[in-house]
């Protein structure tokens, strides 16, 4: 028996699919009315990572740039009314993300006695921001960081994925209303005209849209601005590529190619890369994580839960109740101030709207400029 177990894990193919199969097959059974969903695969990939299936980095990154370029596409036609209507809300909901998990930083090491470059780690997992782990590493010279990234980040993913389905149920709302209360804005009249002019459709599917798009988002992500002190930010091939795919989904075309996206293409393709990502991610972390709990104790487990916990709940009062946003909208902010691509696929399924994506998107890289700065900012405060 131990044998065949060691034959299947050699072959690197059949794990993957078969870790995407049982993943999907978790995600259906409801837990009380939730459901995992697509974040199935990432319980499947952390026991599969615990018994020694290894995923390699470029499977998730290509599965995070398929997921996040769709999503792009998606969004494109209502990000740009959606920003001007909601700018001080999202700028509100991604302060919120960063005051809460400055304060809970510093909670961390007064009062659990946690060093801070791990608690730095353990934030950056708890948010689900790897820009922010590369900026502590970077800072601190730690390898410790990236223990508390992968302890907490397990929990910074389902936290938040399942928040998003919780908070429509507790409240009972109704799914088609919230949706009219989301903005849908007239089609620009650059697309209107597009249906008048005879375009070179390059593949019927569109695959070829979704690949320029990730092109155009990888060389944006690319771009290092420097912030001071040896410390530069970009918005890596995540960032770069959902904008990339709001940018090319509202140009629409180049000259005669159409670069206008296929709707029943962009589905199944956001969800195999968001699943791959987690795949490679939960296989990763998998691998250390009994060890890593044995080593340091629930504490870190403890403390990584109540900053995901805090972050997600202050970003929600603020999008809702402060600024007054549509529940979904203030979802989608929520998911992008967290920088939760698999938060924004769960609530995706929830609202049955693409729209969402759009208020994710404008968070989204403002939070992360913000969490890479924050890393510094606490060290010198704590350091």
């Amino acid at each position: 028996m131990e044998s065949i177990v060691k034959v299947l894990f050699s072959n690197g193919v059949l794990m993957i699919f078969l870790a995407l199969m049982l993943g999907y097959l978790f995600g259906r059974i409801s837990f009380g009315g939730l459901k995992f969903g697509t974040s199935g695969v990432l319980i499947v990939a952390l026991i599969f990572g615990h018994f020694g299936m290894n995923v390699p980095g470029i499977v998730g990154s290509i599965g995070l740039v398929l997921f996040l370029g769709c999503v792009g596409l998606s969004a494109g036609p209502s990000f740009v009314s959606n920003l001007k209507a909601n700018f001080w809300g999202f700028l509100g909901t991604s302060f919120a993300i960063l005051l809460s998990a400055g304060l809970t930083v510093a909670m961390a090491v007064k009062f659990f006695a946690i060093p801070v470059d791990l608690a730095l780690g353990i934030a950056a997992g708890a948010l689900t921001c790897t820009a922010s782990l590369a900026a502590t590493v970077e800072i601190t010279s730690s390898t410790v960081a990236s223990v508390g990234y992968g302890l907490a980040y397990v929990f910074g993913i389902i936290s938040i994925v399942m928040f998003v389905q919780i908070i429509p149920k507790f409240l009972k709302v109704n799914i088609k209303e919230e949706n009219d209360k989301m903005i849908d804005p007239p089609l620009s009249e650059r697309l209107s005209s597009l249906k008048d002019l005879k375009l070179i459709i390059v593949d019927g599917p569109g695959v070829f849209v979704i690949a320029f798009a990730i092109v155009i988002g990888v060389i944006i992500g690319s771009i290092k601005i420097p912030l001071g002190s040896g410390t530069f930010f970009s918005l890596g091939n995540a960032g770069g590529t959902i904008i990339a795919g709001i940018i090319v989904s509202a140009i629409g075309r180049i000259g005669k190619i159409s670069l206008q996206p296929v709707k029943t293409t962009l589905m199944p393709v956001r969800d195999l890369g968001i699943s791959l990502f987690l795949l490679q991610n939960g296989a990763k972390a998998g691998a250390g994580f009994v060890e890593t709990i044995s080593k340091y104790g629930i504490k870190l487990f403890v403390v990584g839960v109540i900053m995901s916990l805090v972050a997600i709940i202050a970003a929600y009062i603020v999008a809702k109740m402060v600024f007054k946003m549509p529940l979904f909208a203030a979802l989608g902010a929520t998911t992008g101030a967290m920088t939760s691509a698999p938060a924004l696929n769960a609530l995706i399924s929830v609202s049955n709207d693409d729209r969402v994506a759009a208020f994710y998107a404008a968070c989204q890289p403002v939070a992360t400029v913000g969490l890479v700065i924050l890393p510094q900012i606490m060290v010198s405060i704590l350091g």
